[in-house]
């Protein structure tokens, strides 16, 4: 009886001792592009989190969503895991149409870490995320063939050490290459908004004009304004692009929404 509770034992730890590493990231490829291990999901079930997955890319230090890049410059991707979860995890990495890793990848956000897996490289969280949104940069290879698609895998996890009632997500985000325009730069402007990251409202540094919300997708959100605040309750986690105008000014300011 002794030597079957020892058994039983080890075994238990073992398991934990590998939900505790997954916790962490994989360092296979779970992102769900082509040739790859599957995806979250391949593990993570049961669950009724309501997950997804959104990608969004802009120019570095731009504001503007994009679905085309060019060559040689480097681009933010932001990986937004939404889901009813205070334990959020996710795999992304960029592929050319002929599933060949393609450009550069470096400087995740805090969180997250590049792997090297399946001949690709993979960011991937390094420990679980409240907010589930994470960036990394991407840097277009100088001489591209074509388009590009981002692939990216997201898991709400429930937070009980195991993988059942867990639920997973998949994403993809195309590219076109743009071989000739030229992105605009933008301004320096005098608009701030606080808190940021927000919760029930954000508060902007004076009034304006006009005002448009937009997800990291590009879909577009109400803006529910009263003077200087924006109600952002009804707002799905994640980021967020306010543009705004007030006469001869406009800007866009990145947020995010916990």
């Amino acid at each position: 009886m002794r030597k079957n509770y020892i058994i039983v034992s080890a075994m238990t730890i073992a398991g934990a001792l590998i939900m505790m590493s997954s916790s962490g990231g994989r360092n296979d490829d779970r992102t769900g592009a082509p040739s790859s291990n599957g995806n979250c999901s391949s593990c993570h079930t049961g669950g009724i989190q309501g997950t997804s997955v959104n990608i969004g890319v802009t120019e570095k230090g731009a504001f503007t969503p994009l679905t085309s890049y060019q060559a040689g410059k480097t681009y933010t991707v932001t990986i937004a895991v939404l889901g009813a979860s205070s334990s959020k995890g996710f795999q992304s990495t960029v592929l050319d149409a002929s599933n060949i890793k393609t450009g550069t990848t470096a400087n995740p956000t805090s969180g997250s870490r590049i792997i090297s897996a399946n001949s690709r490289d993979i960011v991937v969280q390094s420990s679980p995320s409240l907010t589930g949104a994470w960036s990394f940069e991407w840097t277009a290879p100088a001489s591209p063939t074509g388009s590009v698609t981002i692939y990216a895998a997201g898991v709400a996890a429930n937070g009980t050490g195991s993988d059942n009632g867990d639920q997973g997500a998949v994403a993809t985000k195309s590219l076109t290459l743009d071989a000739g325009a030229k992105t605009a730069t933008n301004n320096l402007v005098s608009m701030q908004v606080y808190p940021n990251p927000c919760s029930d409202v954000l508060q902007l540094s004076k009034a304006a004009d006009q005002i448009t919300i937009t997800g990291i997708t590009g879909a577009a959100f109400p803006a529910d304004i009263s003077g200087t605040n924006i109600n952002t309750l009804n707002l799905p986690q994640g980021f967020y692009y306010l543009k705004w105008t007030k006469g001869n000014e406009t800007g866009t300011i990145k947020f995010q929404k916990n």
